[in-house]
């Protein structure tokens, strides 16, 4: 696969707006400025908008009023007619009312008040739209050496949180089955998969993402697929709030959810013809895996990407994809690590789990609510071992953390919250810890994994807590870190 040749989304709008600023005083076309950026129309207005936060018409009229403002200010004999007929406009009457409606003042009057107009030429921020760059704008700049070698990969400085109407479906063809229901959604709510006016707001993305992933080792091979597509305020307030991550069950029906934004890595899947795209898009992945091992950055924690391209008018998912990988940089100094080999076989326990938008909240309810089942059952803390695992170390809500304790040989219980499962282990590297070094622990560990080229393992990540007689503070913290064997 030719990766160098293919551009992310970002990179596309740039090339259009390269194209668009270019001829700022030249007549063309909204189809020219789509051609740029390799983009039917009804893509390119959808995602100029909502990479840009303007509809391209939007951005070529108040750019133009901004060159015609830079011309007036500085340009001593420059007619009124003369920039409205530079920048596009058919009479002086109706630049005039764009100008003043822009700037709240008339062009004849910055005419008479040259002296202001060039002062306001050494003013830091002068009037009207800058002009947008988007790399500069979204991107990171990274090591020379790394962007030789992964041209295609390109580190996205922040995507902004995302409310969305989101389906899951969990079972045999999830992708298929989601997309489905989501497209009789779509359709109910009069939103089209090519919008074909340019007035933003109806524009949106569509994102998708394993939920469950298949990697969680939750028995089978079976999994869920969960499809979002971003809306607006109005119709997010008509929907109910969507599980959190990690249930193996289909939604009742379209959902709502936030998707968190943060710092990503992107890359760009090309349909190809003759390949499945699937294939392509594991390579994408596996890709990411390499990139990680030589750059400054490790996982971020967030919830990883799909953002499906280009539909035909009868929803038919005819494009590309973009991957987006959760980054963070690693922190600068490390503690020196030598972590443990463990094999932890498989264990019949009983577990918690809790939910919610405040991550101490949510630990401490799940932390009371397994430790009041263990004296219930006079269980005793010194007999049994002790896991927790969740999204604690995430930034941003929903939050969640899983507590699981190990039951004797022949044990039943009967409970309403607390539910049992086995945990199927696999082999770990370990270091002790305490609670208050837990997440530096967890970051060392990762940037341990990236110089020693150590993979992560399919199996659970956890934490093992020894408790003494069930009280606080843990005598002791053991990360466990899934390997590969």
């Amino acid at each position: 696969m030719r990766y160098y040749a293919v551009m992310n989304y970002y990179e596309r709008i740039g090339r259009s707006i390269v194209f668009i600023e270019n001829n700022l005083e030249e007549e063309f076309s909204i189809e020219q400025a789509a051609q740029e950026a390799f983009m039917s129309m009804s893509n390119f207005y959808r995602m100029f908008m909502s990479i840009a936060g303007f509809t391209v018409k939007e951005y070529i009229r108040r750019r133009r009023l901004s060159k015609a403002y830079e011309d007036l200010r500085s340009q001593k004999d420059l007619r009124v007619l003369d920039a409205a007929v530079k920048y596009g406009y058919t009479s002086a009457d109706a630049f005039t009312r764009s100008f003043r409606e822009e700037f709240g003042i008339n062009p004849s009057e910055l005419q008479k008040s040259r002296n202001e107009a060039e002062s306001c030429s050494k003013e830091k921020n002068p009037k009207g739209l800058r002009r947008i760059n988007i790399m500069d704008e979204y991107f990171e700049l990274q090591d020379k050496k790394l962007l030789e070698e992964y041209p295609d990969i390109k580190l996205l400085k922040k995507l902004e949180p995302m409310k969305t109407a989101c389906f899951k479906y969990f079972g045999k063809d999830c992708e298929q089955h989601a997309f489905e229901e989501m497209k009789k959604w779509i359709d109910a709510n009069g939103i089209l998969f090519n919008k074909k006016d340019d007035n933003g707001q109806s524009a949106y993305r569509i994102f998708g993402f394993n939920n469950p992933d298949p990697s969680n080792p939750e028995g089978d091979e079976i999994y869920g697929y969960e499809v979002c597509i971003t809306i607006d305020d109005e119709l997010y307030s008509t929907l109910q709030d969507a599980p959190y991550y990690g249930l193996h069950e289909s939604y009742p029906s379209v959902m709502r959810k936030t998707l968190n934004g943060g710092m990503f890595a992107v890359v760009s899947i090309k349909r190809e013809n003759g390949i499945d795209l699937g294939y392509n898009i594991m390579r994408g992945w596996q890709r990411f895996n390499k990139w990680m091992e030589l750059s400054k950055y490790i996982w971020g924690g967030q919830q990883y990407l799909e953002e499906h391209l280009d539909f035909s008018d009868e929803g038919e998912h005819v494009g590309g994809v973009d991957l987006y990988m959760p980054v963070q940089e690693a922190p600068q100094k490390q503690a020196s690590l030598r972590p443990v080999p463990l094999v932890v076989k498989p264990l019949r326990t009983a577990f918690i789990r809790v939910t919610g938008g405040d991550s101490e909240k949510a630990a401490v309810e799940a932390w009371e609510k397994i430790i009041g089942f263990a004296k219930k059952y006079n269980l005793k803390s010194e007999e049994t071992r002790i896991f927790m695992y969740g999204s604690g170390f995430a930034k941003t809500p929903p939050f969640f953390h899983e507590i699981l304790i190990t039951l004797p040989e022949g044990f039943t219980f009967t409970d309403d919250e607390i539910k049992e499962k086995e945990f199927t282990g696999g082999l770990y590297r370990t270091v002790k810890t305490d609670q208050r070094n837990q997440y530096n622990v967890w970051a060392a560990m990762e940037q341990w994994a990236k110089e020693t080229k150590t993979r992560a393992g399919r199996h659970q990540w956890a934490a093992e807590w020894h408790l003494e007689s069930w009280s606080f503070p843990a005598k002791e913290i053991t990360v466990l870190y899934p390997v590969q064997e």
